[in-house]
């Protein structure tokens, strides 16, 4: 079985290209549980991240049993770990744990090369390069097995697609 994490700053496409290489490749996903968790609180702080990286963690194990070829997360703890480093200057030594020994094999970085949309959860409008910049750069400090994807949904599709049969 192949496990394939979708990640990437804000509103730079992770669910919409999830849902469509699931259908494609006729396999489960994960939902991004931090939007379920926050929905319901309005302000959060860094000891939230550890909760819903620990749940979407559950979540992920959970799904993967249940897999047959391919497994796609809508998200990973690797994006919890930045968001809280990013927001925080901040990672909870059990949320870098999570992090650190997950195991995907493909993580897609998706570039914020598409327009904002708002969102009431989303809060990085003006800065998505630089956030992607260090998405990049932890995958590749990490030795990750990655594939940028760019342009438009047919291009993620494909780019992505590609990636993961070779």
């Amino acid at each position: 079985m192949k496990r394939i994490s979708v990640i990437g700053p804000e509103s730079s496409g992770k669910t919409t290209l999830t849902k469509y290489l699931s259908k494609t490749l006729k396999c489960n996903y994960s939902e991004e549980y931090a939007r379920t968790y926050l929905d319901k609180k309005e302000i959060y702080d860094v000891h939230d991240l550890i909760k819903i990286a620990k749940e979407q963690n559950r979540i992920i194990t959970n799904n993967i049993k249940k897999a047959n070829d391919y497994f796609i997360a809508d998200t990973s703890c690797l994006v919890i770990e930045l968001w809280s480093r990013i927001k925080f200057n901040h990672v909870d030594v059990d949320l870098k744990y999570l992090s650190l020994n997950e195991e995907f094999d493909f993580y897609l970085l998706c570039k914020p090369d598409i327009p904002w949309e708002e969102d009431r959860l989303r809060e990085n409008p003006n800065d998505r390069d630089d956030i992607f910049d260090v998405y990049e750069t932890t995958l590749k400090k990490r030795n990750l097995n990655y594939k940028i994807v760019e342009g438009s949904l047919l291009e993620r599709l494909l780019t992505a697609l590609d990636f993961i049969k070779n």
